[in-house]
This record gives structure tokens, sequence and C-alpha cells, in this order.
């Protein structure tokens, strides 16, 4: 698949490492050791390709969040709301492993690099990305503190009860 954002051989067994590790442990106690044990890798691949744990992660989700883009874009599908709460879905598993382990802030780093906060330097835009950003999150966050049992068809019939005057 051409719009496909792949990890290298590496980079995957570390990730899934880490996944397989965090399921079974606090985050906070897992070593790169045990990381790199388990993925059957050297550690200076380790930090050939990250720098920390948490680097792992945000490269994971940075990924995973890049691929839902391409896939957005290759569709041309205007419904951006219902096609992000499908991709929250599709990876329901990690998004739920994130909350347990008490990372669940990176989904908002994400977004907001996504939407470009950072990169505002007007203050109304600045504002107002922000206050999206963390309008979405706090959605999509609740969303995965309650086990994500409502389908994204769901959530967004939801979401559109609440429009605040506005159609998504």
């Amino acid at each position: 698949m051409k719009n496909e954002v792949k990890l290298s051989y590496v980079q995957q067994q570390i990730t899934d490492s880490l996944l397989r590790l965090m399921e079974q442990f606090p985050f906070e106690e897992i070593t790169v050791t045990q990381i790199v044990q388990n993925a059957g890798v050297g550690r200076a691949s380790f930090y050939r390709n990250y720098k920390s744990r948490k680097d792992v992660i945000y490269h994971y989700m940075m990924l995973l969040i890049k691929t839902w883009g391409k896939e957005f874009e290759a569709i041309g599908d205007p419904d951006w709301a219902g096609s992000l709460l499908r991709h929250y879905y599709k990876y329901k598993d990690f998004y739920l492993l994130l909350y347990r382990c008490g990372l669940s802030h990176y989904i908002l780093l994400i977004i907001k690099e996504v939407v470009g906060v950072e990169n505002e330097s007007q203050n109304v835009p600045a504002y107002m990305k922000a206050w999206f950003a963390g309008a979405l999150f706090g959605w999509i966050e609740e969303w995965i503190r309650r086990g994500m049992h409502e389908t994204p068809e769901e959530m967004q019939a939801l979401l559109e009860t609440k429009n605040f005057g506005h159609n998504l």
C-alpha cells in the first residue's frame, strides 16, 4: 500500500515488546533491558531508534495518526470526526492500554501537534486550536475511560447532539 507508514523491523520488535510488557507491568517499572531482551534486539538498537520508553510510545502514536491521516486524505471523506473516532476504535486495545498505564495524556500531545497549536503565533488562532484540541481530547479520553463500549457511530451521534450550533 502506497500510503502505508511503517516501522522498521527493529522498531516494530521494540514497540511490540514494550506493549506486551505494559500489559503485565506498570509502565514506570519497565526497563529498557526488559524491552530489548523481550524484543530480541540489542540495547544499542534501542538507543539508535529511541531516547526513552516514552519515546517509543510517542513514535508509535505518531505512526498511527499519520497512517490515519493518509488514509483519510486518500478516501476524501469530509467526515473527519467519524473517521477519527473509527481510528481510535480500530486501535481500541492500544488506547485502553495507554489509559491503564497512565499515559493517555500522550493523546493530547499528538492532537495538539496535528492541530498545530504550538506552531501558531497569533493569539486567537492559537487559543482556538488549543480549545479544539482540548475538547477533542476530553471527548476521546472520557470514551476511553469508560471502556470504549460505544461504537464510533454512537459516539459521533452523541457528539452531534451537543454540536454547539455547528454541524461536524
